[in-house]
């Protein structure tokens, strides 16, 4: 009797060893950022992400073993509220959760790791095992609810050179998906499955190396759909390639790949940027020529045509797909554009074509403050 209960004791005491143990030491999966290159355009990549379990000797700790910015510092801070919220029994003393990314020298911050961060710590805490080539990117409140972030569709750029086949963005951000569609056609919809999120739930049906079988068929369909588009785009007008697009969306309506692929094999797809895809447009296209009138290189006869030219180009081909409202804006910068080409072999500049050049710039920033200054676009772009 007295070697039963000692035993019972000895089971029991096993037991709660093992409650003090995580699930997993490690977990993967890839991150979503972007950085400014030398011309001011972003740049998007999707880095390795890495969880490691460290023993310590003080309480449940989580955290980056590298530098990395104040927001993202802040946003781990909110991963750690979620977790004690989701897991309060699972939170092991004597634990430290390391987050890492694949490159550590880079400089990182801003909050859109926060949804991959929980995903690793919830890999690690529960044994739920991830699919280390799924990325995700998008800041997370204490409660689970994914925020909106910046830079989409470079970051949708930097998931398909790193060849990360399931991407998940904010569903907030969703217009942007439909954005990089605009600008750059429909490759970017199917060279890769984009999905939007709005909780951590979501994120974690599709972050699950094992996912529910009527999840994992409509990935699967999709890469079907994806191998008759790479062939031909046409085949986006087949009605049985639409009857599988719709199965998809079925069991994933958060699928925004078959969703505008849908729309526009429908003849439905808009047509025009959004306000913040049209504000980042116009932005992204300026930087070069922003340079050229900050050294005034433009002087320099040949030197810089091919960049001018372009941006001129750039901003035509954009004039039809732009949000109505900064049409304006954007056809001041042309004709900004314009005057310097006009002038730009003179060697001496007179007095009244720096004028000219003055009320140019003017202009241009005449109709961004006008434009800014409109509180319902103020409030459409977040800015209040």
């Amino acid at each position: 009797m007295i070697r039963t209960a000692l035993s019972a004791l000895f089971l029991a005491a096993l037991a709660t060893a093992a409650a003090d143990e995580p699930a997993l030491k490690q977990a993967a999966l890839h991150g979503l950022l972007v950085s400014e290159g030398t011309t001011g355009k972003l740049a998007g990549t999707s880095p390795r992400m890495n969880a490691t379990v460290v023993k310590t000797d003080g309480g449940f700790e989580l955290g980056f073993n590298q530098d990395v910015g104040p927001q993202m510092g802040r946003a781990t801070e909110e991963v750690r509220k979620f977790l004690a919220v989701r897991h309060p029994d699972k939170l092991p003393a004597g634990c430290r959760i390391e987050l890492a990314f694949s490159e550590p020298y880079s400089p990182k911050d801003g909050p859109s790791a926060a949804v991959a961060c929980s995903l690793l710590a919830e890999s690690i805490l529960t044994g739920r095992g991830l699919d280390d080539l799924f990325a995700v990117t998008g800041d997370m409140t204490a409660e689970g609810k994914v925020r909106p972030i910046g830079g989409v569709p470079a970051k949708l750029r930097g998931a398909t050179k790193s060849r990360c086949p399931i991407v998940a963005v904010p569903a907030a951000n969703e217009q942007a998906v439909a954005d990089t569609a605009i600008i750059d056609g429909l490759k970017p919809l199917y060279q890769i499955q984009i999905c939007t999120i709005a909780t951590f739930d979501d994120a974690l049906k599709l972050a699950s190396k094992t996912r529910e079988p009527a999840v994992q068929q409509a990935l699967d369909d999709f890469a079907a759909v994806q191998q008759a588009l790479a062939r031909n785009e046409a085949f986006v007008f087949n009605p049985k390639l639409q009857e599988k697009l719709r199965a998809v969306l079925q069991t994933l309506p958060n699928h925004a790949s078959a969703k505008f692929l849908l729309l526009h094999g429908l003849r439905q797809a808009p047509d025009r940027l959004s306000l913040a895809g049209s504000v980042l447009a116009i932005g992204q296209a300026d930087q070069a020529l922003a340079g050229m009138l900050h050294n005034q290189s433009w002087l320099e006869s040949g030197g810089n045509d091919d960049v001018l030219f372009k941006f001129i180009g750039e901003m035509e081909r954009l004039r039809t797909k732009l949000d109505k409202r900064t049409v304006g804006y954007g056809d001041a910068y042309r004709e900004l554009a314009l005057y310097i080409k006009s002038i730009r072999t003179r060697r001496l500049l007179t007095e009244e074509m720096r004028g000219e050049l003055r009320a140019a710039v003017q202009r241009v920033e005449s109709k961004r403050d006008a434009l800014m200054a409109e509180p319902e676009i103020r409030e459409e772009l977040m800015l209040e």
